[in-house]
């Protein structure tokens, strides 16, 4: 920054010549050219000779003060020449570029600093005044430098490139070359700064990271998996070919124009449902599955997101898992199936290492022996331990038999459980051997046969039900023989209903005893047992013995009895049940018709109060009709003309603050007596009528109040129309008014 002028000292400089040139004129005056002595110049001055004096004094004070001025000027440039000058050595020595001043004329360097010095291995003294196309001649770039220095220097214009030579230690060495004009070419003084900037590491990195992008472009491209680069807003900005198969859609159709999540259907329950902003708007957690809509159809992809660091980007990858998932799928059936065998056969699998002494069991097997598998860790000593008491010492000598000398493992045995509950199991299992011969593993299933040995109990215990039922049932059970319907058992009612003995049934058929009635009801009968293997409830006709028609209710079931196909036919003789149910119909038919006879009547009775209704609106009379607890029921279209309310406003309302409401009291309390109604100013004369009380004690009113007005019978005073004595309204009483209008 310029410092400004020192004003007073040039003002100071030209008063002092200005004084100085005063007194020495006028001493020259005085001595050379022996005028006037000073003394007398000072104290009578001759004003010409005063004038012309100070004004060549201020004509030379100006001129001395314009000198001093210039000479300031002078010093202060060669002072920011030479700051300058440091500046510029300073900064050619502090550069990390390599800097030299080249001269135009001939090429010679005329200055460098450190770095040019460093690179081409010289001195100071060796670098002034050397060439510079001798020294880049070395680097086999002096055509292309030098070319580049005359251009600069012809047009005056800074220029740079890029250049690559081999170093002494044989890498590649990359320079930004530039050139800048110093000074004007009219002048003949131009010189042009030569700087060279080393880029190697830039460039290097540079390379490598055009190297990296190539090769991840190529990972990018040829994962195998559907990969795209996703905005902030879910735009696909980039995607590859993956993506373009799974989607059927170009580049061109994706990038920048579709939203990754059109293409997501239904995620799953622990992944994007609802796409939640785990990561960035919109944008799912980093691994998830996911239901993708594609070309061909649905898919479930794996898919996986992960944020570019820095930048707003993220990368979405997806994998198609659909033969990984069909294959999961099927095996989670499997172990399901597997698992559902078990658990209904009550068979569980183990496998016990003999080298390790561990127990491995199945769910089932947990279940076998009622205990929790998050509790319980299964041992081979607390299986010996659950084992009954009595069948212990057999259990032991044949899992001994079976590792030991080789032998078939198959028992069954008692356990008892933590509840005290006793289950039989039956166990078989095998053991393998390494090449030595050494037990490795003994793997084997367990049984629940409980229910077997159970069953089998209560087969016999059924057995023995079944006869006691078969011969105590009251109604007709006979067994057949399936293929030809020889009777091989019949019970106690059958002979009752039917009057033949046991002796005259057994070995004979239904239709040698000619005991169906119906030929078509027995084919019907057959049919339904083939198609469905069973009858049930069909009526037929038995002819018994003593020639009596009977009606039963007949099923049947084909079992298996000793051995062969037999058939089960149980019957209950109802036909005194089917005589009362024709009865019953009979009645049913008489109700009927009068049920049809209220019917008519009810709907007579529905007619005459539409009609007592639609004439009680016609009259202008007005009627009220109160329950047993003085609330109005029923009124003609008169009261709502006469008070200008809606029906649903009069409905429910207590009658008599109803009429108090509306000015009616004191009619009400003088009954046909003609009153003055002083709000409309007509006259009005109120009846009250009491129906007689129902069977409950409940009794109705109704109210008449007839309009007087017009008919002329205005007499001074109240004078009753007619004896109509006041009804008194006891407690739950109905009251009618009617008012006529």
């Amino acid at each position: 920054m310029t410092k400004p002028l020192n004003w007073k000292r040039h003002i100071g400089v030209a008063l002092a010549f200005v004084a100085i040139f005063w007194l020495g004129d006028a001493l020259l005056d005085a001595t050379l050219m022996r005028r006037e002595p000073l003394w007398e110049q000072i104290h009578d001055p001759n004003l010409y000779e005063i004038g012309m004096r100070t004004f060549y004094a201020a004509l030379l004070g100006i001129f001395f003060a314009s000198l001093s001025i210039v000479c300031e000027r002078g010093r202060k440039v060669e002072t920011a020449l030479r700051h300058s000058d440091d500046l510029s050595q300073i900064f050619l020595d502090s550069s990390r570029d390599a800097i030299c001043v080249v001269r135009t004329d001939d090429y010679t360097i005329a200055n460098c600093n450190g770095v040019f010095l460093a690179n081409f291995a010289l001195t100071e003294e060796e670098a002034l005044g050397a060439s510079l196309a001798d020294l880049v001649a070395r680097q086999g770039l002096a055509d292309q430098i030098m070319s580049l220095i005359s251009e600069c220097a012809c047009n005056g214009t800074p220029l740079n490139c890029e250049i690559c030579y081999r170093a002494e230690d044989g890498r590649n060495r990359y320079e930004d070359i530039s050139v800048h004009p110093i000074g004007e070419l009219e002048q003949g003084g131009r010189r042009v700064l030569f700087v060279a900037r080393d880029i190697t590491v830039r460039r290097t990195a540079q390379e490598r990271l055009e190297e990296s992008e190539a090769r991840y472009r190529a990972i990018f491209e040829d994962t195998g998996t559907a990969m795209a680069i996703i905005l902030p807003d879910g735009t696909l900005q980039m995607v590859n070919r993956g993506f373009e198969a799974v989607t059927g859609l170009s580049r061109a159709e994706l990038e920048g124009k579709r939203v990754w999540t059109e293409f997501v259907g239904r995620c799953d329950s622990d992944g994007i449902a609802a796409l939640e902003e785990s990561v960035l708007p919109g944008a799912p957690r980093r691994s998830f599955e996911v239901r993708f809509c594609g070309k061909d159809g649905v898919r479930t992809m794996a898919g996986n997101w992960s944020v570019i660091e820095g930048t707003e980007q993220s990368v979405l990858s997806l994998v198609d898992i659909s033969a990984h998932k069909e294959v999961e799928e099927a095996l989670r059936e499997s172990r399901a199936t597997l698992a559902v065998a078990q658990r209904i056969a009550r068979l569980g699998n183990w496998d016990w290492d003999l080298g390790s002494d561990t127990l491995t069991w199945s769910d089932e097997m947990y279940r076998i022996y009622d205990v929790d598998p998050a509790t319980f860790v299964p041992t081979h000593e607390l299986v010996l331990q659950a084992v009954h008491p009595e069948d212990r010492e057999q259990v032991i000598r044949a899992v001994n038999d079976a590792i030991y000398n080789r032998r078939a493992y198959h028992k069954d045995y008692r356990i008892v459980l933590a509840n005290g509950s006793t289950r039989t199991l039956s166990a078989r299992a095998e053991v393998t051997y390494d090449a030595l011969g050494r037990p490795l593993h003994m793997v084997g299933t367990a049984q629940d046969i409980t229910w077997r040995i159970e069953a089998e109990q209560a087969l016999r215990n059924s057995e023995e039900k079944f006869s006691k039922a078969f011969h105590a049932s009251p109604d007709s059970i006979v067994i057949t023989r399936a293929e030809d319907g020889t009777y091989i058992d019949v019970n106690e009612a059958f002979q009752e209903i039917t009057g033949y003995s046991r002796e005259e049934v057994i070995g004979r058929t239904s239709t040698e005893l000619m005991l169906w009635a119906d030929s078509d009801a027995r084919m019907v009968m057959l049919k339904l047992l083939n198609e469905h293997g069973h009858v049930r409830n069909l009526d037929v006709r038995f002819r018994v013995k003593s020639g009596e028609i009977r009606e039963l209710l007949w099923s049947a079931d084909v079992i298996e009895y000793q051995g062969e196909a037999c058939l089960i036919a149980i019957s209950r003789d109802v036909t005194d049940q089917r005589q009362m149910e024709r009865e019953l119909l009979e009645s049913d038919a008489r109700l009927y018709m009068k049920h049809e006879e209220l019917k008519n009547v009810f709907h007579q009775m529905e007619g005459i109060r539409r009609e007592w209704e639609e004439i009680m609106d016609c009259i202008s009379d007005l009627f009220i009709l109160a329950d047993q607890f003085g609330k109005i029921r029923r009124f003609n279209r008169a009261v709502e003309t006469f008070t200008g309310m809606a029906h649903r406003d009069i409905v429910g309302r207590d009658c008599l603050a109803f009429l108090e409401e509306h000015g009616l009291k004191e009619h009400l309390e003088s009954p046909g007596t003609e009153l003055l109604h002083k709000p409309t100013g007509k006259w009005f004369v109120a009846k009250r009528h009491a129906f007689p009380a129902e069977i409950d004690g409940s009794a109705r009113e109704v109210v008449i109040i007839n309009d007087t007005t017009t008919i002329g019978r205005r007499e001074r005073g109240a004078q009753p129309l007619k004896d109509v004595p006041a009804q008194d309204q006891p407690a739950g009483s109905q009251s009618v008014v009617t008012l006529k209008a």
